[in-house]
């Protein structure tokens, strides 16, 4: 059999791979020539059967085995394939490169697929926004495909119709539209920078010359766009590079956990949050390294982090020093910083009336800023107004930044928030408007409260609306059209650094939803040509190295293998500061403490602005800081909790101008006096059952003149409460050295008592663990919390790759939450307060202890050690007695209460990885080291090697959490190689053992977190 290397992307062949034969056709570089075949080999078709037909016959492997005396296994049934086709091989997993979009930019994506079914998501290598690294979105693709609730059919005014009948429909609207050129044809669609999009969007033009594209989104771009239009005179795109950066000043940001190069930021970030480089930069650092256009002196590896918020973010937990402030006040706050860098600042805001109240902390930051000059940056959040953008960017120009640099606009359109609706709710009504697409994502649940976009809607005679679901918009429409997923479809990206990656299907639509291009398609009057057709014309008319490559196909065929076109970066722009307009913008600017409570509206960073709320894996996956999981919260500081006499899961009534909504409170320590913070995405009314009525819709008080931030809010008690589902409740260590955290300058000078009293051998009844065999791996794991975001990335691939299930909110209530890896966040208290409290934040999973307290409790021997170290768990033996868990001091092991597995709903079923057993009712289950991945590795060996197998390389093994973390906190190996990456991390002196008084010797250790506190802030 030949090896499949499961590392690299595999890509799509023609037809001819299901015969064989001398006289197979061959391109020239050596690979079958493709035919046409739109959709991969296993995704439509078997020998004849259609694939729903073949799902109907096979079902999925019973993958585990049952505890005796629980429940029957479920019948098997099989259908073996006629004819194999090549590259499928039972048990091999094949690995498809795609990507994705989210508001509009590109990340690249490596998709694995069992015999047709696509069940895992990582990132692509080749792909520089994701390098291989995947967040929560990405990987939450592959329990999205499989949702039952997903649009099944075309619909005409809410009644079953067809594709062919809607296309007739678009063919005589069209033809009566060409009588003004397509003037009141309007398409609505969410923010793009694909140039497929790009391309159907002109070849609709040819048959409707003035149709109106516009796009978009309740989460926008434009006031980054807006910011540099008035910094510099145009519109340009705002990149970071984060390796660079060694002073970060963040206002209002979580560039962490948002954006659209969130994964990117993470990794250049995390580089720099230890004392020194590794390997090779290591040892240069001995000597300083070449940064910002200047020898940067030893021992100034790592950066320091600023960062100036309402509530915790992501970022906010990394941060040296952080400034609890009102969302509101950051323009405050920028303008003092621009007072103190920029020469003509302090003119310029002097009509501001008041300095920012904080002038220690300004003036210490303004220092740190303008002493490291190149190497420093200030970043804005996307919540702020332009003005805090175009101070920003003033202050970056005046400190010679060489960490942010602008190009043109990659977005088709740059223009995408509210005034986009405003403009079509008054073509509406003033009857301009004979059709309007909408292609973007449900706008009527997304507009503001005040434009009355649901209203317009009925004025115009024809509504075509283009989704995965019937939601709140398609209610409003015409004509429904289901929206194929994004691993059914055929399609491209543009990320922020220019790179364009295909988007290319992994399986065939499960439920007849309509792929993009064909929708664009048929308003371009080609209702008979296949997205796939499309996409390859419109590359073909656009690629120039086809030529030199042999050809399209054979170009093509290379594209899809790697997933990227030849890179084309976009040129940077080095723009002029015109900081005369600033001031001009400025100087009419009055600022005055809105009194009352402030509201803050922020972005979800589970369910985004609600797209993804019917994922259930994302529904369930902790809040980073609040660690609640389905629904959001109303959060506040401690202080206005005590002042107003307000408890934790209190339902409260929430009053801005006059529009209420009733949210739970959480008190969160950290967050700024007299505000409050609450999610978007939630509250949805649609025909999602898993979304619907889940949380609150914070869009019922957000305005276009308060989109952010609403002012003069009013708090009320209801009586009634509302038990939250909190996956940690408790948020102190209680004196005890768990999450340990050190200071750069006490690493300099080795002074680290705490750490070194958590390492060393103890007394022991209990022998050495041996290895026997005979390569000796001993198997452990790393983890950095210097470097861990907490963005909760590893729960979800876990989830994803271990088969873990959804048990919902009342059962998470109840603590039986099921997921295997956790991240635990601690709040230290700062002089005695909870006000401005600090965050550690530590992962944490079985840590495969050598001297496990499970295993000698176990009446079943069930919970076992491998002869490699690992603390096995055999399912057939479980019993159920619990034991183990009451046992170990980590809180690691989870109890199937419930029979999870069979509440599945069919598609579900198709998620499940098989290399993966499916625990049944009444078995204790935990992190493995994701031991189907050693065996894998083992098994890749001995094919290798003929039988006798060779030693597995130090990196060959990578487990699901730590593949797809973005910023490196997790590292995989042996020990029993002393230059293994882990090996040398164990050995750090940052590295200890948690509970290691206890001396059950775990596998994992963890390194303390550092922070780079400003001395003139300590």
């Amino acid at each position: 059999m030949p090896q499949i290397d499961p590392t690299k992307p595999r890509f799509w062949r023609s037809v001819e791979d299901f015969t064989s034969g001398a006289d197979r056709p061959k391109a020239a570089h050596g690979y079958p020539e493709l035919v046409g075949r739109e959709f991969p080999v296993g995704a439509t078709e078997i020998d004849g059967a259609t694939r729903r037909d073949f799902l109907k016959l096979v079902g999925l492997t019973a993958a585990g085995t049952m505890a005796a005396g629980c429940m029957r296994n479920p019948p098997e049934r099989v259908l073996p394939y006629v004819r194999q086709p090549a590259d499928i091989r039972p048990g091999i997993p094949l690995h498809y490169a795609t990507s994705m979009s989210l508001g509009g930019y590109g990340i690249g994506l490596l998709v694995t697929s069992r015999e047709g079914r696509p069940i895992k998501i990582e990132g692509n290598p080749d792909h520089p926004a994701s390098f291989g690294a995947s967040g929560t979105f990405e990987q939450a693709l592959a329990y999205g495909v499989y949702d039952p609730q997903r649009g099944k059919s075309v619909k005409r005014k809410g009644e079953q119709s067809g594709w062919k009948s809607f296309v007739s429909d678009v063919q005589t609207r069209i033809a009566a539209a060409k009588a003004d050129n397509g003037k009141k044809v309007v398409f609505l669609d969410g923010p793009t920078a694909s140039p497929f999009d790009g391309w159907l969007r002109k070849q609709v033009g040819k048959t409707l010359p003035e149709a109106t594209f516009v796009t978009y989104t309740g989460v926008d771009r434009d006031a980054v766009f807006d910011g540099t239009e008035l910094a510099f005179g145009q519109r340009l795109e705002t990149r970071f590079d984060f390796d660079k950066a060694r002073v970060v000043v963040a206002l209002d940001d979580d560039f962490l956990e948002s954006g659209p190069d969130r994964l990117v930021n993470a990794r250049d970030f995390a580089r720099h949050r230890v004392p020194e480089p590794e390997g090779a930069e290591g040892a240069a650092s001995l000597g300083g390294h070449d940064v910002g256009g200047k020898r940067e002196p030893a021992g100034e590896w790592m950066n320091r982090l600023y960062v100036a918020e309402c509530g915790y973010s992501v970022t906010g937990g990394q941060a040296d020093h952080r400034l609890r402030v009102r969302g509101s006040e950051i323009v405050c706050l920028a303008a003092a910083l621009y007072a103190r860098i920029v020469p003509e600042g302090a003119a310029d805001v002097a009509a501001l009336g008041a300095p920012f109240k904080d002038s220690k902390w300004v003036a210490a930051v303004a220092k740190d800023l303008a002493s490291r000059g190149p190497t420093a940056v200030v970043t804005v959040g996307t919540r702020q107004p332009a003005e805090v953008h175009a101070l920003a960017a003033a202050i970056n120009a005046t400190l010679k930044s060489e960490v942010v640099e602008y190009g043109l606009p990659l977005l088709l359109d740059t223009k995408s928030g509210s005034s986009t609706l405003k403009d079509i709710v008054a073509a509406a009504n003033a009857g301009q408007i004979d059709t309007l697409v909408i292609t973007a994502w449900n706008p009527v649940y997304a507009a503001p409260a005040d434009i009355p976009f649901a209203d317009a809607l009925k004025k115009i005679p024809n509504v075509v609306y283009y989704g995965q679901f019937e939601d709140e918009t398609s209610v409003h429409a015409h004509w429904y059209i289901p929206a194929a997923h994004e691993l059914e479809s055929w399609g491209d990206s543009t990320s922020m650094d220019g790179t364009v990656a295909i988007q290319q299907p992994l399986i065939a639509p499960l439920f007849d939803g309509v792929q993009r291009g064909e929708l664009f398609g048929a308003f371009a009057g080609l209702p008979d040509r296949t997205a796939h057709e499309l996409l390859r014309e419109a590359h073909a008319q656009n690629s120039a190295d086809i030529t030199a490559n042999g050809g399209f196909d054979s170009w093509w065929e290379r594209v899809l293998q790697k997933g990227v076109l030849s890179p084309t970066p976009p040129d940077t722009i080095h723009p002029t500061l015109q900081a005369g307009k600033i001031g001009e913008r400025l100087r009419p600017f009055k600022f005055e403490r809105i009194e009352g409570i402030e509201v803050n509206y922020v972005v979800d960073n589970k369910v985004h602005d609600g797209r993804y709320a019917d994922n259930a894996w994302l529904q369930e996956l902790p809040e980073p800081l609040t660690k609640v999981v389905w629904g959001n919260v109303a959060m506040i500081s401690p202080a206005m909790a005590e002042k107003n006499n307000l408890a934790a899961e209190e339902i409260v009534k929430i009053t801005v101008d006059g529009r209420a909504m009733e949210v739970p409170l959480f008190v969160l320590p950290g967050h700024a006096d007299d505000a409050i913070s609450i999610a978007i995405g939630y509250g949805r009314a649609g025909g999602e059952a898993i979304a619907r009525g889940v949380g609150s819709n914070v869009n019922t008080l957000r305005t276009t003149a308060a989109l952010w931030f609403g002012a003069r809010a009013t708090l009320a008690k209801t009586g009634k409460s509302d038990r939250l589902g909190i996956t940690q409740e408790h948020w102190a260590m209680e004196g005890r050295p768990i999450a340990l955290t050190a200071e750069l300058a006490d690493i300099k000078r080795k002074h680290l008592p705490m750490i070194e009293e958590q390492n060393g051998p103890q007394p022991s009844m209990m022998d050495e663990w041996p290895n026997t065999t005979p390569e000796g791996y001993r198997w452990a794991m790393a983890i950095d919390m210097a470097k861990c975001t907490g963005c909760n990335a590893c729960i979800l691939a876990c989830e994803s790759e271990n088969n873990i299930l959804i048990v919902g909110k009342d059962q998470v209530r109840r603590g039986r939450e099921m997921h295997w890896l956790r991240v635990d966040r601690y709040f230290e208290e700062v002089d005695g307060s909870l006000a401005d409290a600090k965050v550690v934040l530590q992962p944490m999973a079985c840590v495969q202890c050598e001297k496990a307290p499970c295993e000698y409790v176990c009446p079943v021997n069930a919970t076992v050690h491998s002869d490699e170290g690992l603390n096995d768990m055999v399912y057939n033996r479980c019993v159920g007695t619990r034991y183990c868990a009451n046992n170990c001091p980590y809180k690691v092991r989870r109890f199937n209460y419930l029979n999870w597995h069979n509440n599945l709903q069919g598609t579900y079923e198709m998620k499940m990885n098989p290399d993966v057993t499916v625990r049944a009712r009444g078995v204790i289950e935990k992190c493995t080291y994701c031991v189907q991945r050693i065996e894998q590795a083992r098994i890749a060996t001995r094919i290798e090697n003929h039988g006798v197998g060779r030693v597995i390389r130090d990196g060959e093994i990578v487990t699901a959490c730590q593949q797809s973390c973005a910023s490196g906190a997790i590292t995989f190996g042996s020990l029993h190689d002393p230059k293994s990456a882990v090996s040398k991390l164990h050995a750090d002196e940052r590295a200890y053992a948690v509970l290691w008084e206890l001396n059950t010797r775990p596998r994992t250790r963890h390194l303390a977190k550092v922070r780079n506190p400003n001395p003139e802030l300590a």
